[in-house]
C-alpha cells in the first residue's frame, strides 16, 4: 500500500471538519529549557484510538478520534524523545496520520497560555479559566496516564480514549472556579461512542478543582516550517511535560500535551494500492 500524497481524507470523520487529538507526555532532561532554539520533527501515528461523536461550541464533529497518539521523531534532535505516546489538546487544530510536523524547541511553559484552537476554559480564553483548565488537564495526564519513559503507559484503548475525552472536557469545560461543567453550559460534549470510556472520563473530571501547582510545557508547531492545510487549520500543539511545581529544576515524567495546541484533529492521507 502507498499513501496518496495529493488527495488527503480525514479518518473517522463524517462532517466537513477535521478531527483533533491532544498530545501529552515526554520524558526529558531539565537542560532542554536552556537549549538553543531549534525544531524537532515528529511523525503522527495511532497509539490506540476510538471514534466518538462530539460537539464543541455547538459545532458537531462526527467520528472524532480519541485515545493514544504515537509520535516518532524523524529528525536528529537528541534533546527530545525518539518516540512517545500521548493525547491531544486543540480540537480544532489539524493533524494527519502518517504526516510529519515540526515543533519548536525549547518548549513553551503552559503558564499564562490560553490555548490555540479553540481557546481553553469558560468563558473561552479567559485567563483564570484557561489556567485552571490546563491545571486540570495536566493533573489528569499526570495522575491517570501512568507515564513511562515512552509516554502513556495505559494498555487499554478504552482507558486511553477516556483520558483523551477527560482532557478535552477539562480544557473546554473548566470555569474560573476550577470546576468542570459536564451538563448545561458545557462547551464540549460527547454524544456517542464507547460508553465505558465516556463514563470513566466523566468520573475523572467530576472531582477536579483547577489548583494543583503543576509545571508543564507546550510543544508548539513551528509555523514558519509547517504546511497549513487547505481547511485553514494550523497543526495542533502538544502538552509537553508535567511535574509538581519546582522553582529551578524540571525533572521526572514530563507531560506532552498538544498536538493541537489544543485538541487536535487527526487526519489520514488517502491510501492507494
Amino acid at each position: 500500500m502507498k499513501e496518496d500524497t495529493v488527495n488527503q481524507k480525514p479518518i473517522a470523520r463524517r462532517t466537513g471538519r477535521a478531527i483533533q487529538t491532544l498530545t501529552y507526555a515526554l520524558v526529558m532532561a531539565g537542560s532542554v529549557c536552556a537549549a538553543s532554539a531549534s525544531v524537532v520533527t515528529y511523525q503522527i501515528n495511532s497509539g490506540g484510538l476510538e471514534s466518538f461523536n462530539v460537539q464543541i461550541d455547538n459545532t458537531v464533529i462526527n467520528g472524532a478520534l480519541a485515545g493514544g497518539i504515537l509520535i516518532n521523531q524523524v529528525s536528529s534532535n537528541p534533546s527530545m524523545p525518539a518516540s512517545y505516546t500521548t493525547v491531544c489538546t486543540d480540537i480544532e487544530g489539524t493533524l494527519y496520520l502518517g504526516q510529519s510536523y515540526q515543533y519548536e524547541t525549547p518548549v513553551t511553559p503552559f503558564s499564562g497560555q490560553t490555548g490555540l484552537d479553540p481557546k481553553w476554559g469558560i468563558p473561552s480564553g479567559n485567563g483564570s479559566a484557561a489556567q485552571a483548565a490546563i491545571q486540570n488537564a495536566a493533573y489528569l495526564f499526570y495522575t491517570y496516564g501512568q507515564l513511562t519513559g515512552t509516554g502513556i503507559g495505559l494498555s487499554s484503548t478504552t482507558q486511553k480514549a477516556a483520558l483523551q475525552l477527560a482532557v478535552w472536557e477539562a480544557l473546554y469545560n473548566t470555569t474560573t472556579s476550577g470546576q468542570v461543567i459536564t451538563g448545561s453550559g458545557a462547551r464540549f460534549t460527547i454524544t456517542s461512542g464507547d460508553q465505558a470510556a465516556i463514563n470513566q472520563a466523566n468520573a475523572w473530571v467530576a472531582v477536579l478543582n483547577g489548583n494543583y501547582g503543576l509545571t508543564g510545557y507546550l510543544l508548539t508547531p513551528a509555523t514558519s516550517n509547517n504546511k497549513w492545510w487547505t481547511d485553514g487549520k494550523p497543526p495542533q500543539e502538544l502538552l509537553y511535560g508535567v511535574v509538581p511545581e519546582a522553582p529551578t529544576v524540571i525533572a521526572g515524567a514530563l507531560l506532552l500535551l498538544p498536538f493541537a495546541a489544543s485538541t487536535f484533529k487527526i487526519l489520514r492521507k488517502k491510501r492507494t494500492a
